[in-house]
């Protein structure tokens, strides 16, 4: 009897044994399923919406398609988008409050100075902070935005230096360059510095340069009259700004009569550039890639196929080239999960900053521990013609010059197989 009673027990234990091990991995199983929490702190409304919302909507299209395919780890995405109305303020409080709800990643706005305060933030907690496309050097910059921060953008010094290396190999004829700098943001003055160097070193001369703030009455009538002082001895003109304030610009070097060619940044192209500028010609802009509402000229079944999807998701156009930033980033961002085999933040900074290559809707790139950015950096010049825009020929950046800001994305451009 005392057998059996033994025997009886030691079995009663060995089943309340299996029912917790069996228990203990359903939940782990559970929370191994949970959704992964990528937040955005970046502007849906405001002077950076024109910049942050598409990019962002893109980035939530390619979460939708990597769910749709299985998602990764085993485990579904959540992106949660809390507006910072274009206020500096928010970016911080807003990353913030999505750490809080178990953010794995923040992403930030398309520009150094907005999303700065939310790079910080995600720094502070070990994750990585990511700009959707800003372009500025700086965030970039480990030694400025840490281990963790970095950009889906291109560089606004890259963009600077493809005009001043496309001019001079397309138009030799072009030697005297008169520049016109947006003080405004880190991002167009870094453009228009960064034109003036590469331009020096390859030979041209600056026949002038002036300055101006963008704002939403801007007027730049004196900077024009001074321009006027000086178009006999300039043959193209450089507008390092923004949208709208660059547009505006441009729109008012024209209406003076002054009909010299014009080069423009990233920022300045797409379909706001067109509605405040007008029907502009002789006129020449850059981008990531050519968008079909707005630009002929690049053959890419991808971005064709992007575009659409777009447009049936959301029902609206894309207006400029900075949404395929925000569809990249999603890939990218996905692929360092899924290399990191974990959402820890540390790991997947590693795997992002690794040097190993990814595609993008505009070709192969891979982050690096120097500059935490795609690299090499490639733009489609465009010609604007009657307002439509052409691409004339997609342009590899060939060396960023050392302009002594401590950017550690200068030198020869590197190249991954």
């Amino acid at each position: 009897m005392k057998r059996r009673l033994l025997g009886a027990i030691v079995g009663l234990l060995a089943i309340a044994a299996l029912a917790v091990a069996v228990v203990g991995t359903a939940g782990a199983r559970s929370g191994a399923e949970k959704p992964i929490l990528i937040g955005i702190s970046a502007a849906k409304t405001g002077a950076l919406a024109p910049y942050d919302l598409q990019p962002g909507q893109a980035f939530q299209m390619r979460i939708d398609e990597i769910n749709k395919a299985g998602g990764v780890l085993g485990r579904k995405i959540n992106v949660e988008w809390i507006d910072t109305k274009s206020d500096k303020g928010l970016a911080a409080t807003n990353a913030q409050e999505l750490i809080g709800k178990g953010a794995v990643a923040i992403l930030a706005t398309c520009d150094f100075d907005y999303s700065a305060p939310a790079i910080f933030a995600a720094k502070d907690k070990k994750i990585p902070g990511l700009a959707l496309c800003a372009s500025s050097p700086k965030v970039a910059t480990p030694a400025i935005v840490g281990d963790y921060g970095g950009s889906m953008g291109e560089g606004s010094d890259t963009e600077g230096v493809t005009m001043a290396e496309w001019a001079k190999k397309a138009h030799p004829s072009w030697k005297r360059a008169y520049v016109l700098k947006d003080t405004s943001l880190e991002y167009s003055k870094a453009t228009a510095d960064y034109f003036v160097a590469r331009w020096k070193e390859l030979g041209g001369t600056i026949s002038g340069e002036d300055s101006f703030v963008s704002g939403p009455s801007l007027d730049i009538s004196s900077q024009v009259t001074r321009l006027r002082g000086k178009v006999k001895q300039t043959d193209v003109i450089f507008d390092g700004s923004w949208l709208p304030g660059g547009a505006t610009a441009v729109r008012q070097i024209r209406d003076a009569g002054i009909i010299l060619p014009i080069m423009g940044n990233n920022s300045l192209d797409g379909t706001l550039l067109t509605q405040v500028a007008g029907k502009i010609s002789n006129y020449y802009a850059m981008g990531s890639v050519c968008i079909p509402s707005y630009c002929t000229g690049e053959r890419n079944l991808g971005v064709t196929k992007f575009f659409n999807a777009f447009k049936k998701k959301y029902g609206v156009a894309i207006t400029s080239s900075y949404p395929a930033r925000g569809y990249d980033l999603a890939s990218a961002l996905v692929a360092a999960i899924k290399t990191a085999g974990s959402t820890d933040g540390p790991k997947i900074a590693s795997a992002l900053f690794s040097g190993k290559p990814f595609m993008t809707l505009s070709g192969k790139v891979a982050f690096t521990a120097k500059c935490h950015r795609p690299q090499p950096a490639s733009h489609v010049v465009e010609q604007y013609t009657n307002g439509k825009a052409k691409v004339l020929q997609r342009w590899f950046v060939k060396k960023i010059p050392d302009i002594g800001d401590g950017s550690t994305c200068s030198g020869v451009a590197p190249v991954f197989k």
